[in-house]
C-alpha cells in the first residue's frame, strides 16, 4: 500500500457513527397492523389476510429500522442523515436533557432549524452553527449518546 492509499484510507475513518434506533416499544403498535388487515380480509380470503397482515407488518417494521437516522462523524464533517455540516463551522454544542426536549422539539424550535428526530429517543443535541451566511441557525436532532457526542465535537472542532 502506498503513501497516497494510506492517508486516503486515514482520511475516509469514521470517529462516531449511531443509528438511531427506535426503541422496543415503538415496535409494539406496529403489531395491530396484523390482526386489522386480517379482520378486515377475512370475510373474503382468511389466506389473503394472514399473508398481507403479516406482510404489511413486517415491511412497516423493516421500515422503521431503515428510515432511523445515521448520526456519523468522518472526513470533518458531521452527517445527520442526509445533511452534512463542516466541523469548522459547528459552534456551540449543548445537551438536551429529557426533561426539556419537549420544549426544544415544540414551543422554543426555530422554523427554520434542521431536526431530526426519533420520538422514543427523548436526549438531544443541540449544534449552533457558526456560519452567518447560514439562514439555519441550529441543528437538533435526537441521539442515544448525546454526551459522547458533544465530546466528539469539541474534540474535532
Amino acid at each position: 500500500m502506498n503513501s497516497q492509499t494510506t492517508s486516503a484510507v486515514e482520511k475516509s475513518s469514521v470517529s462516531y457513527r449511531e443509528r438511531v434506533l427506535p426503541s422496543f416499544g415503538s415496535f409494539l403498535p406496529v403489531l395491530a397492523v396484523f390482526p386489522s388487515v386480517l379482520l378486515a380480509l377475512y370475510p373474503i380470503s382468511p389466506l389473503a389476510g394472514y399473508l398481507l397482515g403479516l406482510s404489511i407488518t413486517a415491511v412497516v417494521m423493516i421500515l422503521m429500522v431503515w428510515r432511523s437516522p445515521i448520526i456519523e462523524i468522518s472526513d470533518g464533517f458531521l452527517r445527520v442523515s442526509r445533511a452534512k455540516v463542516d466541523l469548522r463551522l459547528i459552534g456551540e454544542v449543548s445537551v438536551i436533557a429529557k426533561e426539556n426536549s419537549f420544549l426544544e422539539r415544540g414551543p422554543n424550535l426555530k422554523t427554520n432549524a434542521f431536526f431530526i428526530f426519533q420520538g422514543s429517543v427523548k436526549t438531544m443535541l443541540k449544534i449552533v452553527l457558526a456560519d452567518k451566511r447560514d439562514p439555519t441557525p441550529y441543528w437538533l436532532f435526537s441521539t442515544r449518546h448525546a454526551e459522547e457526542l458533544k465530546r466528539l465535537l469539541k474534540e474535532q472542532n
